[in-house]
């Protein structure tokens, strides 16, 4: 026979659902069953039991209720880093009880802080006030943060949220979007779990008044992501204070008689690498033995709150190196005055290259600087670097292979390889400073390949060309392992040269996982977007009309101008 089981208090300021409990048992008859229901001291409690509304026939059923168990004083436990731990009192005021105290951490909380402060505005010209016509208005806050990987967590505005009727504002709504602005999820009152990629996640939260003063006092409303930890925290539990702070003997198994106190103590816990100062821990932790002798589950059913406060981590006592010793400088003062002279005026020439249009700037004052230091290393490499960006590669391909193998010329390859051909000694001053000298011109060396390949490769229409690139590519690799993704646009030339365009789809799938990010300290870094149009090519180039279909599809879901509007 089917039976309901509902009891329910009502606390102040409170939803009666926060006191609510109801549960159903299907018993046989002369079954026996025990349940535990958690009560709060000092208020009413009603309770019912009945048959289900669809169980027919009369139903005898026999029931006892027995209040039992331990009061901690507080009824919440909140620990702060560097505190020593947390302290709770127990009081048995019915009965001898044994204790076993227990506690864990499980979840993870992060606050986040809007970018910046919220913006009122008025909603829709029909979201007015039926009986007096006034205007109802809108606070947009946008919230941004990492995600290191993919996984789930859930948005909480406590302020907010678990209120609907009674609430102080007519509506909260968070939409949620990944770096692609791809709405992702949708929270409200009662969030639930966001699964999110990842990268960048953003939430734009919006919260409706009529009245703009009270929108104003949540311009700065800080929000929670809340996770689960991978790994449940167990807290170490003492008997005493000395026993806490020196991390002696753990607390068993004590009986507390009626009427008398005791005290607990729980130990700081081992914080989770991701975590970071300000984080919050929380958890529950269980006070009653749940001994087989006792009827129920013998324990307060979901446990008392306990939660920690997470601050600033040591620093990590990093390994001192070795100081490499320092030749004796030689030179003049006038000597060491033009060195400083020189690497101003290429640092200068370096910020000028970054805007388009100081192009002529740079190529007048490159020119001067070239004829005055011809074989100066960084300041040909930034020529080179001029010459082969993005947005003026296409039509300056012969003068990107040209300042490459101009900076080739001033590197002495045999000696370059000598020296590397053997281990230098990292004692003497002189040896130092040739090596460090030595990695500064491979560096130059190993960029100037990479790039006059790549020009070459793009440049190239002819079978003579494609041997070119070849050449230049196995030139590279005398110095450098190209099969890293720093090197992913060289390796889609030649296997694009190759003809295998199985190679080049997979690899254009690997980099298209991390949208290029593995490219992005490259010499050629790859947009996600640029991948995508370089693998339809390959899709087409192998038939597939169906895959490059769905990745056009695709592309249009992910290439969102703008968030989704609430």
């Amino acid at each position: 026979r089917l039976l309901v089981l509902h009891t329910l208090q009502l606390l102040p300021n409170n939803a009666y659902r926060d006191a609510e409990e109801k549960k159903y048992f299907r018993l046989m008859p002369s079954q026996e069953t025990v349940s535990s229901i958690a009560v709060h001291a000092g208020i009413t409690c009603e309770m019912d039991l009945a048959r289900y509304w669809s169980a027919q026939g009369r139903t005898k059923v026999t029931a006892s209720v027995r209040f039992r168990g331990v009061t901690s004083v507080p009824d919440s436990i909140t620990m702060l880093c560097g505190g020593g731990g947390g302290k709770v009192r127990l009081h048995s005021s019915l009965a001898d009880e044994f204790v076993l105290p227990k506690a864990a951490l499980k979840t993870w909380l992060r606050p986040l802080s809007p970018v910046k402060a919220g913006v009122i505005a008025p909603c829709d010209e029909r979201d007015v006030l039926t009986f007096n016509s006034k205007q109802i208005h809108q606070l947009v806050l946008e919230y941004e943060f990492e995600n290191k990987e993919a996984g789930s967590f859930t948005p909480r505005a406590p302020a907010l949220q678990g209120v609907l009727y009674e609430a102080a504002f007519e509506s909260q709504m968070m939409l949620i979007f990944d770096e692609d602005k791809r709405n992702i999820g949708v929270a409200d009152s009662w969030p639930g779990e966001i699964k999110a990629p990842k990268g960048k996640i953003t939430i734009r939260m919006q919260i409706r008044h009529d009245e703009i003063k009270k929108l104003e006092l949540l311009k700065h409303l800080t929000i929670l992501i809340e996770r689960k930890l991978g790994k449940d925290i167990n807290l170490s539990v003492y008997r005493n204070r000395e026993a806490m702070v020196t991390a002696g003997a753990k607390m068993g198994r004590a009986l507390i008689r009626q009427g008398t106190n005791s005290s607990v103590f729980f130990g700081e816990p081992e914080v989770p690498d991701p975590c970071q100062c300000g984080d919050i821990l929380i958890g529950s932790a269980t006070f009653e033995d749940g001994s087989s002798t006792l009827p129920g589950t013998g324990k307060r059913p979901g446990g008392t709150d306990i939660r920690y406060i997470v601050g600033s981590k040591a620093k990590e006592e990093k390994a001192e190196k070795a100081k490499i010793p320092e030749a004796q400088d030689n030179r003049t003062e006038d000597e060491k005055m033009n060195e400083v002279v020189r690497s101003a005026k290429v640092d200068y020439l370096k910020k000028l290259s970054e805007k388009k249009e100081d192009s002529e700037k740079f190529i007048a004052i490159y020119q001067t600087l070239a004829s005055e230091y011809p074989d100066h290393l960084p300041l040909l490499v930034e020529g080179l670097k001029f010459h082969d960006n993005k947005d003026r590669r296409e039509d300056n391909l012969p003068k990107v292979i040209a300042y490459a193998d101009n900076v080739i010329a001033y590197v002495d390859e045999n000696v370059l390889a000598g020296h590397f051909g053997t281990k230098h000694d990292e004692e003497d001053a002189e040896n130092c400073k040739v090596h460090k000298d030595s990695e500064e011109k491979k560096g130059f060396l190993i960029e100037a390949l990479a790039r006059k390949a790549r020009a070459i490769a793009d440049s190239q229409s002819t079978d003579s060309s494609s041997d070119t690139f070849q050449q230049a590519l196995k030139h590279l690799q005398k110095w450098e392992d190209t099969g890293s993704k720093k090197y992913a646009a060289l390796t889609l030339e030649k296997a694009k040269l190759d003809g295998n365009l199985g190679s080049r789809l997979k690899l254009l799938t690997e980099l298209l996982e991390n949208k290029g990010d593995d490219t992005k300290d490259s010499f050629a870094p790859m947009t996600k977007a640029e991948i995508v149009e370089e693998r339809k090519k390959v899709l087409e180039s192998l038939s597939f009309a169906h895959l490059k279909e769905r990745q056009e599809k695709w592309s249009i879901i992910t290439s969102n101008k703008d968030y989704a509007p609430f």
